[in-house]
């Protein structure tokens, strides 16, 4: 299953903690406290930005370019994604 890159204005239609694994979707938008939403751009979860779930359980390992995080699955829920 793969998943495309839509438009912006696309209506997010689910968070990462529930993207398959190998599945490429778009970040749509992070709903997250500021702090926790700071941190996420910091780490490089941007608006626009493709990625893809490598890995899952209690953290999932996330490709974002050429870069692979870990992120927890609760923080997971607060990103939402266009498919």
């Amino acid at each position: 299953m793969e998943l495309r890159k839509t438009p912006q204005s696309a209506t997010p239609s689910l968070d990462l903690s529930q993207l398959p694994l190998n599945c490429e979707a778009v970040i749509a938008s992070i709903a997250a406290a500021p702090r926790l939403a700071s941190r996420l751009r910091e780490l490089g979860f941007l608006r626009g930005q493709p990625l893809r779930v490598l890995r899952a359980g209690s953290a999932l390992i996330v490709q974002i370019g050429e870069t692979r995080l870990a992120i927890r699955r609760r923080d997971a829920t607060s990103i939402r994604l266009v498919s």
